[in-house]
């Protein structure tokens, strides 16, 4: 499809370990690494894209997985149709679906349409078509400039899944500055949603929203499209939005079946709605992993990490993840593996969780959770502090 969605085979037959040559060890780890749902966060330069392909196409080659039932996810067409060729250059061929979060919302809402009878609505290719007799104001460039703004500030809306009654409050909160009034912009969008429904049009982020309400509310077609995606994918996860959390929540069900890569310094999107929190603070939003803020094991791997390591230029790279049900993070560098240990506690006082940790400095190759470490770096209790939307 022209929105980014496509497919690729199951493996030709390429070796697993051949899979894992030319990695290092971080990287190999990633792959490797048996926990569900996974976030693995890196800095730039690091091979993000590398390890997701390389670790959906070790896991299909193991059949750890079935490449037939993947769905891996991306933010552009250029970046799916890379990720497709990637995996067809490591024996992956066909039947494992790559797209946008978009495009494969598409579908799905076409698949829903078709299977109920009725008609989708006509997709708006841009939302300056209808903005244009709403937004008052002087002709010539100025106008253009308020249209896109407008449309700026309502994709950001959209992606924060705030309607236009919301649209005042959260944009104050968080800070939103566009030259228009924000009640200015909130009665425009207001009328952008009637139009809309007057003229039977949807648009692009409506797909977002349709399609996970669709899974909410249609069991029988949710059950369908998981059976179809059992195992998910998506790169460059700092750059989800609310929308496309709920669309990925949607897919997964009660499954934890997923693994994320991104890097939360690398987020371009947020003035477009996305929240890198969603990384940062995984395990909120995940059933299976731990039921605290990822940002706190994160803040406390970075300061044991820096300490230990000595280097505060970011070169180390972290996997999260859960094994026999420890939850643990791990630093890994050349000759160095830093693993924390954690564990919740329910204080007596009756008040909100804690987080009791180790972080540990671990012989190379003795990284398993309860091998004895070559120095405990320090340890921890910390209360966390759950994110907002």
């Amino acid at each position: 499809m022209s929105q980014g969605v496509g497919t690729v085979s199951a493996m030709d037959g390429t070796p697993a370990d051949r899979l894992l040559e030319g990695l290092d060890d971080s990287q190999r780890r990633a792959v490797v690494e048996p926990a569900r749902p996974l976030a693995i966060l890196a800095p730039a330069g690091s091979g993000k894209t590398r390890v997701l392909t390389r670790r959906i196409a070790w896991q299909s080659a193991t059949e750890a997985i079935d490449p037939a039932h993947v769905l891996a996810l991306t933010f552009t067409r250029k970046a799916a149709g890379e990720l497709r060729n990637r995996l067809r250059r490591l024996g992956v061929r066909e039947q494992l679906t790559a797209g946008t979060f978009h495009a494969v919302a598409l579908a799905q809402l076409r698949a829903w349409h078709e299977h109920h009878g009725t008609q989708m609505a006509e997709v708006l290719d841009r939302k300056a078509r209808l903005l244009g007799p709403l937004v008052k104001g002087p002709g010539g460039p100025a106008r253009t400039l308020a249209i896109n703004e407008v449309a700026g500030e309502i994709e950001w809306a959209q992606a924060r899944l705030c309607g236009p009654n919301a649209y005042v409050a959260l944009a104050g909160r968080v800070g939103r500055d566009p030259s228009l009034p924000l009640e200015q912009i909130a009665d425009v969008y207001r009328r952008y949603q009637a139009e809309k429904r007057r003229r039977g049009l949807i648009d692009f982020d409506d797909l977002v929203r349709l399609t996970a309400q669709s899974l909410e509310d249609d069991h029988e077609f949710a059950a369908t499209q998981r059976w179809r995606f059992r195992h998910l994918f998506v790169d460059e996860f700092q750059d989800v939005s609310r929308a496309q959390l709920r669309l990925l929540q949607a897919w997964l069900g009660t499954r934890d079946d997923l693994c994320v890569v991104g890097d939360p310094d690398q987020a371009i999107y947020s003035f477009a709605g996305a929240d890198s929190r969603y990384l940062t603070a995984f395990a909120d939003h995940f059933p299976g992993f731990p039921v605290l803020p990822g940002v706190l094991m994160l803040e406390a791997m970075v300061q044991a990490g820096r300490r230990l390591l000595a280097d505060r230029a970011g070169n180390q790279r972290l996997v999260l993840g859960a094994v026999r049900g420890v939850k643990y993070g791990t630093f890994v560098r050349p000759g160095h593996v830093m693993r924390v240990e954690v564990s919740l506690r329910k204080p007596a006082d009756g008040g909100a969780f804690e987080l009791e940790g180790e972080a540990r400095v671990l012989t190379p190759g003795r990284d398993q959770p309860g091998e004895p470490p070559v120095a405990v770096a320090g340890r921890f209790t910390l209360r966390p502090a759950r994110t907002s939307p």
